[in-house]
């Protein structure tokens, strides 16, 4: 009975394992990335600041991870050359405020967006971290308000339940008209206005 048992440990381990290595693209509720994806799709494409980075010309794409707000990539075949021409190609984008810049690492700014690489001299591995601006939340009972216009998210603090959001002045214009928003949503309660604050609710919620 116990070596049966013991074979049935060791098959689901190896399945365990197979599982593992597929290619294909596979959401994950652990900590850590929220999606890995093979390289299958070659360049991420669909994610926030993909339109401000480049595809590499020369290396192979082994996977990458999205991170919150932290894309990361994972390159491999990447000599010193190509490195150092996709640097340029960065630059050409509009990536300046650079850091570092040496022939195994980068480091540069492109408006909110952010990114930092690094490659291995012996593996010609990379590893390329772009970092995305704070927007606002796709999760949680803050969606039930409506996404402020042309707005920059400073800080998001809390979950699901209870958010604050903290953003850059909108100005007493647009902030009169966010209020506006906030109540054809459906808070139609209103507890507190002035030109600076603005409090209400609907049946279950505080805006």
């Amino acid at each position: 009975m116990v070596k049966k048992t013991l074979m049935i440990l060791i098959a689901a381990v190896l399945m365990f394992s197979l599982c593992s290595c597929n290619n294909k693209t596979t959401e994950t509720n652990s900590p850590g990335p929220t999606h890995v994806i093979s390289s299958d799709a070659d360049w991420p494409t669909e994610y926030a600041g993909s339109d401000v980075l480049p595809k590499i010309q020369d290396g192979d794409v082994n996977y990458y991870k999205l991170y919150d707000r932290v894309l990361r990539i994972y390159i491999y075949n990447v000599d010193e050359n190509s490195f150092l021409q996709y640097i340029e190609l960065l630059k050409q984008t509009g990536y300046s405020d650079i850091a570092v810049e040496t022939k195994e690492a980068f480091s540069g700014n492109l408006n909110e967006y952010s990114i930092v690489m690094n490659r291995d001299n012996d593996t010609n591995r990379m590893v390329l971290e772009l970092t995305t601006p704070l927007s606002w939340p796709k999760e949680g009972y803050i969606t039930m308000l409506p996404v402020p216009p042309d707005v920059k998210i400073i800080q998001i603090i809390g979950e699901s339940n209870s958010i604050t959001v903290i953003a850059e002045d909108i100005g007493k214009t647009n902030f009169a008209a966010y209020t506006a928003d906030i109540i054809a949503a459906g808070f139609k309660d209103i507890l507190v206005t002035s030109d600076t604050v603005f409090v209400a609710e609907n049946e279950e919620y505080i805006a």
